[in-house]
C-alpha cells in the first residue's frame, strides 16, 4: 500500500540524484564493467512499492520472504524515452530489472512475499557513475543507509536473497540488509545476477556476514544475457532445493489448484517487430468482455509518460469490477471516462477511474514501446477466443 510520504519520497529521491552522480571517483578502474554488473532495470515510482514486504494474497500469511537489490529501485531516469535499448551499458535502466525478474519467478513457484531492498541515497542512472560509487562503496566497506525495511523479518524462516555481481561481491546495500536483521536459524537461499565474473566473491562474503547457524543452500546465477529467457532455469532450481513448502491453506487440493492454473486467462500482446507481452487476466466482468472481444488489433500512444493506451472498439463495463485500482509497472487497466485500455509502465495512485483488467506475466521489459509499434495484435494465449 502506497503512503501518504510517497510523494515527498520521490522528491527527495530527486534532489538527491542531482548530488550522486557527480560525487563518485572510480577506486578501481582495473576491473572490468562487464563483471561489476549495474545490469538491473529502473522505474522512478518502482522505488514506492517496497517500503514493505508486498503479498500476492492479502490473506495469505507465509513464513517465505523473496527479498533483492536491483538498480531499478534504486536511481531515476528523468527520460526514459532516452534510454538506447540496443546499448549493453544503458538498456538495463528500463524496469523491470535483471534481480526483479528473477524474484516474480521464484515468487510464482514458492510463495512468500515480495521484498525490494532500496538506499536512501539513489545511484546515478548513469552507468559508469553507478559503477563509481559502487566502486567506492566496496573499498571503504560502506554501508549505505535503507529505505525500506522488513517489520516482521521474525516471522519469515525462508529468505530467498538476491543481487547482482558489483565489483566481484554483494552491492554493499544488501550487506546493510543483511546486518540490520538476526538470521539465525534461517534458510537464505542465494540468487545472482552476473556479467563474465559469474558469481565470483559473492556467495563467499554473504556467507561470512551471516550467523553460524544460518543454512545457506545452492545459489543461482544467471548470466545477465540470459535472464529474459531464465525462467524455466530457475523452476528447475527450485526444484533442485527440495525445499519443504508451507500449504496454501486456501482448501483446494493439488488436482483443484492444477485445474485452476490451467483454466487461468491469458492474452497475449505481439508487436510488429517481435516482441510479445503476456498478461494474466483478472476475473471480474471487464476483463471478461476484453477476452469476449479477441482477437484485436490496436494502436497504442503513450500517456502522461506513465501509461500506453489504446482505444477499444467496444465498451468495457464497469459493473460488477472492483471499485478502485492501484496499478503498479505491469496492470493492465481500463480507464471508464474515456473506454481505453491503459498499460501502465510507471507506478500510478489508486485511481477509482480505473478497472483493473490484469497484470503483465512476461515481456513487462516491451511495454514502454507499445507506441512505436505500428500494430499490436492482441488475442487469446491458448490459441482460443
Amino acid at each position: 500500500m502506497k503512503k501518504p510520504m510517497t510523494f515527498l519520497l520521490v522528491l527527495g529521491m530527486l534532489i538527491s540524484l542531482a548530488a550522486c552522480g557527480g560525487t563518485t571517483s572510480r577506486q578501481n578502474s582495473s576491473a572490468p564493467p562487464a563483471d561489476s554488473q549495474t545490469t538491473e532495470a529502473t522505474s522512478e515510482v518502482s522505488r514506492e512499492q517496497s517500503e514493505q514486504p508486498q503479498n500476492t494474497d492479502e490473506n495469505e500469511s507465509s513464513n517465505i520472504l523473496v527479498a533483492y537489490f536491483t538498480w531499478a529501485d534504486n536511481t531515476v531516469v528523468a527520460d526514459p524515452s532516452s534510454v538506447d535499448v540496443d546499448a549493453a551499458t544503458s538498456a538495463s535502466v528500463l524496469a523491470p530489472g535483471n534481480a526483479a525478474k528473477l524474484a516474480s519467478w521464484i515468487q510464482q513457484e514458492v510463495g512468500g512475499d515480495l521484498h525490494s531492498i532500496v538506499v536512501e541515497e539513489p545511484y546515478s542512472s548513469d552507468y559508469d557513475e553507478c559503477l563509481d560509487r559502487a566502486a567506492d562503496e566496496k573499498a571503504d566497506n560502506a554501508r549505505p543507509a535503507l529505505a525500506s525495511h522488513v517489520d516482521n523479518m521474525e516471522d519469515y524462516d525462508i529468505v530467498f536473497l538476491g543481487f547482482p555481481n558489483w565489483w566481484y561481491t554483494l552491492p554493499m546495500p544488501v550487506l546493510t540488509f543483511v546486518e540490520e536483521y538476526d538470521w539465525s536459524g534461517k534458510t537464505v537461499v542465494p540468487f545472482v545476477t552476473h556479467g563474465t565474473g559469474g558469481l565470483a566473491s559473492t556467495i563467499r562474503d554473504l556467507t561470512a556476514a551471516l550467523p553460524e547457524d544460518a543454512t545457506i543452500l545452492e545459489p543461482i546465477g544467471v548470466y545477465r544475457p540470459e535472464v529474459d529467457g531464465a525462467q524455466s532455469a530457475v523452476q528447475e532450481w527450485i526444484a533442485g532445493l527440495n525445499l519443504e513448502l508451507p500449504q496454501e491453506g486456501n482448501g483446494q487440493s493439488q488436482e483443484e489448484e492444477t485445474s485452476a492454473m490451467e483454466n487461468t486467462r491469458r492474452i497475449w500482446f505481439s508487436l510488429d517487430d517481435g516482441a510479445e507481452i503476456i498478461v494474466q487476466l483478472n476475473d471480474n466482468p471487464a476483463a471478461d468482455a476484453l477476452y469476449e472481444m479477441l482477437p484485436l488489433e490496436l494502436s497504442f500512444e503513450d500517456f502522461n509518460r506513465t501509461e500506453k493506451i489504446a482505444y477499444l472498439p467496444e465498451e468495457i463495463p464497469s459493473d460488477g469490477s472492483p471499485d478502485q485500482c492501484d496499478p503498479d509497472v505491469g496492470s493492465l487497466c481500463c480507464y471508464i471516462p474515456w473506454g481505453n485500455l491503459c498499460f501502465f509502465y510507471q507506478d500510478f495512485r489508486a485511481s477509482s477511474s480505473l478497472i483493473p483488467l490484469g497484470q503483465v506475466e512476461t515481456g513487462a521489459e516491451f511495454l514502454a514501446q507499445l507506441d512505436l509499434a505500428s500494430r499490436v495484435a492482441v488475442e487469446a494465449a491458448d490459441g482460443e477466443t
